[in-house]
């Protein structure tokens, strides 16, 4: 489930959006002129509001003011402009995101007020993502509570599982705990999520039709695969895992893209996934897992560069710069002048150097 880079930071490259925008941080007064300004006495506040739009800037792409104002949990903003100005509630961007997601994905006690005021706790943006998966990936136990309230659909699957799934995934008890007290389907199929994923790649030609096949053969199984089964498919699958979880990553979904990469490994131990895999974790601020993997796919490729920058990078998170500054170092010995791994040792070098002043002082 991809959100913006900073989550609750945006930069538009209209300098009047970019002053919207900033007001919608929380400065009402301030947003309340210029919308003034934008409507130039035509008496169709709703309508200038409305048009203020990110166009061209990615995955920003359609955002609008409630979207900013949600996703920062301005709440006075978002009551003068739900309202005051009437603006839908449930406005989209071009990934089919509304406000009620930016606001669980910060979570922010916006999200209360937008389901109070007309916000539909069970539209998914394009990726088939819903409010309820969002906040039980987070283990937000409070805003689980509030869209079950408010109609949530408890077994709505998507390419991760159920939002039950998404709970166990995260090792959050509490969250699961609420989502069993409301019946969820403790057995719910995740093959469902899959075959509408792989369909969906197929047709984008990310994924082959010999991986279709095995998918479309899985959902039909008593098991995802069999313990027999040939090594020519499992090689097959391991490929499309890898490609969809390729794909979710160009779109900045690690967490998905971890998951598809996870499979991949399942059937075909890789140390290129394992790679890329210890990469999605740095992304999401997981510094153990990043090198847990790191680790293991040096065993597998001792002589591969990649292997030691991606022990590096996971020991820098991990504030250990020591070892970060070794790792880069058996990389440089393995590729003199890679101006990559050259970069990160002196980043290594400059953050032990700051460290040990600041234990000195």
């Amino acid at each position: 489930m991809a959100a913006p880079r900073s989550h609750c930071s945006f930069t538009a490259s209209e300098p009047m959006l970019n002053r919207v925008f900033e007001a919608a941080f929380g400065d009402l007064p301030l947003l309340k002129r210029l919308v003034m300004t934008l409507d130039i006495g035509k008496g169709n506040l709703k309508e200038a509001v409305e048009a203020l739009r990110v166009k061209d800037v990615g995955e920003l792409e359609g955002l609008g003011v409630l979207h900013i104002a949600a996703c920062r949990g301005s709440l006075e903003v978002c009551r003068y402009l739900i309202e005051e100005l009437r603006v839908d509630v449930n406005v989209v961007d071009k990934e089919g995101r509304t406000p009620l997601k930016f606001a669980i994905l910060c979570r922010n006690s916006v999200a209360k007020y937008l389901l109070d005021h007309g916000a539909d706790p069970n539209r998914a943006s394009h990726d088939r993502i819903y409010p309820l998966h969002e906040a039980a990936l987070k283990g937000d136990c409070l805003t689980v509570e509030l869209l079950l309230a408010k109609g949530a659909y408890i077994d709505l699957v998507a390419i991760r599982g159920t939002p039950l799934h998404c709970a166990a995934s995260g090792d959050h008890d509490s969250t699961m705990k609420i989502l069993l007290d409301h019946n969820a389907d403790a057995g719910a199929e995740f093959k469902g999520a899959l075959t509408y994923s792989a369909k969906k790649l197929h047709s984008e030609k990310v994924v082959s039709s010999d991986f279709l096949d095995c998918i479309m053969e899985d959902a039909g199984a008593d098991c995802i695969v069999s313990d027999d089964e040939p090594v020519v498919k499992r090689k097959i699958r391991a490929a499309g895992y890898k490609r969809m979880g390729s794909y979710a990553f160009k779109r900045k979904n690690y967490s998905d893209a971890s998951g598809c990469y996870s499979m991949a490994i399942a059937f075909d131990p890789d140390a290129t996934v394992l790679s890329n895999r210890s990469l999605c974790w740095l992304l999401m601020g997981d510094g153990g897992k990043a090198l847990l993997d790191a680790n293991e796919c040096r065993k597998m490729r001792p002589d591969w560069p990649k292997a030691c920058y991606r022990q590096g990078a996971a020991l820098m998170l991990l504030k250990d710069y020591v070892g970060a500054s070794e790792r880069f170092l058996d990389g440089l010995k393995l590729e003199p002048g890679n101006s990559e791994i050259e970069d990160a040792l002196r980043k290594a070098w400059e953050a032990m150097k700051i460290s040990q002043n600041s234990k000195a002082d």
